[in-house]
Formats: structure tokens, C-alpha cells, sequence
């Protein structure tokens, strides 16, 4: 039995190989919310959040909003839509309070924080 140059590149190259490691990244993306104003306390429609809208103050009086936040991390749209699957993952906060807040302590920041992980190579603009 002859040995080759071949055969020994090939046997060199699969020894190099099995040698070789996978790399793989993950990461997170993460959003600490501090504050919020909601002077109006409506909805993005323009919906009052709970009842109708005073009619001679034309504002919306019966109760406070009850706000979280979502986020939807998908591809760059050059017009934004709510609508679409969120391509990179969804996370949301509980209700963090009303129309106005601001959550600076350090026993409110836990639950305003949204942590999304991801385990894929980031898409490249």
C-alpha cells in the first residue's frame, strides 16, 4: 500500500479539523424604562383608556391608564408597523403605574427593565 501526497494532505486537513471550534455569540437587548408622561391619559388612537371623555373639558377623566410597555424587535422597516410577527423576539413589563410616573428607585428599576436574549448573528444594514 502506497501513500500519496493527496492522502496525506487529506489526512492532515482532517486532523486539523477535528480540532477546529464552532463559535457561536449570543447576547441581549435590553431597555430600562425611567420615566413616563401621559398628559392627555389616552390611548395611541386617541381613545380614553377608561370611559368616555369629559365633554366640556374634552379630556379623558374617568381613571388613569394602566401602563406597560411591549417591544417587538423586528427587521428595519423604513415605515413602522405595529402589526407583523416581531422577527427577534417580544418582551413586555407588567403595569408600571398611571398617566404620569418616573421609576428612579432601585426597588422599581427590576420590574421596568425588558431583557430580550438572542442567540443569532445580528442582521448586518
Amino acid at each position: 500500500m502506497t501513500v500519496t501526497g493527496s492522502s496525506v494532505l487529506f489526512l492532515q486537513t482532517l486532523l486539523l479539523s477535528a480540532r477546529i471550534q464552532v463559535s457561536s455569540a449570543s447576547g441581549h437587548f435590553e431597555l430600562q424604562i425611567l420615566s413616563m408622561q401621559n398628559v392627555n391619559g389616552q390611548l395611541q388612537t386617541g381613545a380614553c383608556c377608561d370611559g368616555p371623555r369629559d365633554v366640556t373639558e374634552r379630556r379623558c377623566s374617568a381613571d388613569e391608564c394602566d401602563t406597560y410597555f411591549r417591544v417587538c424587535l423586528k427587521e428595519y422597516q423604513l415605515k413602522i408597523s405595529s402589526a407583523g410577527p416581531c422577527s427577534f423576539g417580544t418582551a413586555s413589563t407588567p403595569v408600571l403605574g398611571g398617566n404620569n410616573f418616573s421609576l428612579r428607585n432601585a426597588k422599581s428599576n427590576a420590574r421596568a427593565r425588558i431583557v430580550l436574549p438572542f442567540s443569532f448573528a445580528w442582521p448586518v444594514s
